[in-house]
């Protein structure tokens, strides 16, 4: 494929533009062009190419606040623009270019997400128009505008059974392997050690964030969270074991709400408490995992817990992961016994493996970075959590975009 930016692209792709067009023909990006000079827009690229080659690219680069695709000739738009939809990121307005004046389409196409269609041959003026229209109206008529990402809340039974280790290897995972945008969340900010696991520092301003609900806002995340990498961000704490925390339930829901339309991912490792925080997080989330071991105990809380989840987000899909098995196999109980008690099966059973794991978490990486069946394991669960991999296919703007954003 190849492209002609408008505008000077980014480093590595990691600065969002403002627009960017995959046309088909010479025609309509003629249009295109005309109309990124006259709204003077400061950042766009004009691409060759059509819905599949957005797929392509959007899959390892940040996405444009607006993005144009062509569908022209495509057999089955609907399914391309839901497969576009999982590489996208959260909050972008998609206008649809085709060669098919149909009524029926267009309605399904705005159903599917996409903010505006425009049939070919595409003028300047019928163009503009539909960018003003998007960026006035901040995407707020549109399903995939209006989309966030999805939370995934982990939690272990007890202490000591490897939840950070599985939260820490499924949001990079998640991050490096499927490209996506993901942010780590640590809500325990005494005892949590997700910055420890991912050999980060911790920063300052979180607890000020979750006590106070008025400080949450786009440059508060840009000043608070640390990067791990072009995907990954961390976002924790270490406060003093003598002063309490006392997270309001307010301020963690709008840091979810925000973080959800910033990131494809947000992973957050739960403490094992059940405060109005916690609650606040189970009551969002859109997947959980739940880690234990086999033990008495985990089987008793997991019940608890699996019981509670049921009772505040019964739509939330629940993921059973047994860590450490074979640790302690005198002290263990039987899968199936474990099984009946907790009155679910377990979905992953990740094996004691020392030699594999071990040294990564000593030296601040990822379980899920190294080799060996629990690493394959956790990247096995990224996956699901994903869903299955795609088969491969200055001016009046700018000011606009500005108020937006």
């Amino acid at each position: 494929m190849t492209g002609t930016a408008i505008a000077k692209e980014a480093v590595a792709g990691q600065e969002r533009l403002q627009l960017r067009a995959f046309v088909a023909d010479d025609e309509t990006r003629s249009v295109v062009e005309q109309v990124v000079g006259d709204l003077m827009i400061p950042a766009a690229a004009i691409h060759r190419g059509r819905i599949d080659d957005a797929i392509q690219l959007l899959g390892r680069q940040r996405s444009p606040r607006v993005l144009l695709v062509d569908i022209s000739a495509c057999e089955l738009p609907l399914s391309a623009v839901n497969e576009l939809a999982e590489v996208c990121e959260p909050g972008v307005s998609v206008i649809a270019i085709g060669d098919r004046n149909d009524v029926g389409l267009f309605r399904e196409l705005i159903n599917h997400g996409i903010s505006d269609y425009l049939v070919k041959p595409l003028t300047p003026s019928l163009l503009q128009r539909s960018l003003l229209a998007v960026v006035e109206g901040g995407g707020q008529h549109s399903r995939q505008t209006s989309r966030l990402g999805r939370i995934v809340a982990v939690m272990g039974c007890r202490g000591g059974v490897g939840a950070t280790t599985v939260a820490t290897s499924l949001a990079w995972a998640i991050a490096s392997r499927r490209h996506r945008r993901v942010v780590l969340f640590d809500l325990d900010v005494q005892f949590g050690s997700v910055a420890l696991a991912m050999d980060l520092d911790p920063v300052h301003g979180l607890r000020d964030a979750l006590e106070n609900p008025g400080r949450i806002d786009g440059l508060y995340l840009d000043r608070t969270l640390v990067r791990h990498s072009e995907s990954l961000w961390v976002l924790s704490a270490e406060e003093a074991l003598d002063d309490p925390v006392r997270p309001d339930r307010d301020a963690v829901g709008l840091l979810l709400h925000e973080l959800q339309s910033k990131f494809h991912f947000t992973v957050v490792d739960l403490p094992r408490r059940m405060d109005p925080a916690v609650q606040q997080v189970l009551q969002t989330a859109t997947n959980f995992v739940l880690v234990s071991d086999l033990s008495l105990a985990g089987m008793r809380d997991g019940m608890r817990v699996v019981q509670l989840l049921q009772a505040t987000n019964a739509s939330c899909p629940v993921t059973v992961v047994a860590n450490r098995v074979g640790e302690f196999r005198t002290g263990e109980i039987p899968k199936a016994e474990f099984e009946r008690g907790l009155g679910r099966s377990i979905d992953l059973v990740l094996p004691f493996d020392p030699k594999h794991v071990f040294p990564l978490v000593n030296a601040g990486r990822p379980a899920a970075s190294g080799s060996g069946a629990t690493a394959a394991a956790l990247c096995g669960l990224a996956d699901q959590l994903c869903g299955a991999k795609s088969a491969g296919r200055g001016g009046l703007f700018a000011k606009l975009l500005a108020r937006w954003s």
